[in-house]
């Protein structure tokens, strides 16, 4: 898995006031908003104008380098950005370096504005560090960064919970020790318990985060070699993505697999495991997924058959 790129969303300003923002303990006039170039940016990227984000930029930049402050650092994780979109990481790292030295000049540091920006600027260090093949510097840059948007997430759940889980995946595969990957277990139940109300709710896209975070923590656990746990996450999961679709889909399919593998390797329902991908595997190949049908059969030819009663085990996770 490689690193993801941080959603365009997760960069665009937002105004926190109001009762509500009070409430909770903070309220923020946005500075950057002041300036609606800020708009005019974001809305050359999302529809693919990167030229005229990229002119737009540079002339804030030139204009704001001696003045230093938010909307400077702003431009400055922007332009890192758009160098990593265009996969030029070296040039990624040296603009993060200036970043950081904006941002330490910032006086005002409670902001949301100025977490996400630090936030954003050491995840897309993370980001060039690690597709530099610099392993070490980006797990210690990712674990920073997921921490800040830990915090931001429970500030604002819909702009940062995304980016959070994003970095906490890409944690699975940057962290190399087991005790480390334990800890991102940790990370994972933070994401899911944001998720939690929203879900009683019976909101589909919280459903679906949920279900993505449940699912990841079944994939550390797999990894790892806990197989019973990741048995009763991937279960968890289907049970949840049941709320949603009742037919099998992508995902569905993804998770079912991955289940499969996991109860293979347990003595007492390797059976289970061979039973269930059996009766996945004509699924998989009439919705054309063919590398989901590939891994099915290698996984296969390792059985050794079994009994299990496959409709009652489906019935068990549907209920």
């Amino acid at each position: 898995m490689i690193m993801k790129l941080l959603p365009l969303d997760t960069l665009q300003p937002k105004v926190y006031g109001g009762s509500a923002a009070r409430a909770a303990g903070y309220v923020e006039m946005n500075v950057l908003l002041i300036d609606a170039r800020v708009a005019q940016v974001m809305d050359a990227l999302r529809t693919g104008d990167n030229d005229g984000a990229a002119a737009t930029l540079g002339q804030m930049a030139d204009e704001l380098r001696m003045r230093g402050g938010l909307l400077l650092a702003w431009v400055q994780v922007m332009q890192m950005w758009m160098l990593a979109a265009a996969g030029d990481y070296k040039a990624v790292v040296t603009c993060g370096v200036d970043v950081l030295h904006t941002l330490v000049a910032v006086l005002d540091r409670s902001g949301v504005e100025y977490l996400s920006l630090v936030a954003a600027a050491i995840y897309l260090l993370a980001l060039a560090h690690y597709s530099e093949g610099e392993s070490k510097k980006a797990e210690k840059e990712l674990g920073k960064a997921q921490k800040l948007y830990e915090r931001l997430a429970k500030k604002d759940n819909d702009r940062f919970a995304p980016v959070l889980m994003a970095a906490v995946e890409a944690s699975t595969e940057v962290f190399k020790s087991k005790l480390k990957k334990m800890n991102v277990l940790a990370h994972y139940q933070v994401a899911t318990e944001l998720y939690q109300g929203k879900v009683s709710a019976g909101i589909t896209d919280a459903i679906n985060s949920l279900v993505d975070s449940i699912t990841a923590e079944g994939d550390i656990h797999l990894k790892m070699g806990n197989y019973r746990d990741a048995v009763k996450f991937y279960t968890k999961a289907l049970r949840y993505q049941k709320r949603i679709s009742a037919s099998m889909g992508e995902k569905e399919l993804r998770i079912s697999v991955n289940l499969g593998r996991a109860l293979l390797h347990l003595s007492n329902r390797r059976a289970a495991g061979e039973q269930l991908l059996c009766s996945i595997l004509p699924l998989a190949e009439k919705m054309g997924a063919t590398a989901e049908a590939e891994e099915i059969n290698s996984l296969l030819a390792d059985g050794d058959g079994g009994t299990f009663d496959i409709a009652a085990f489906w019935k068990k996770l549907f209920k």
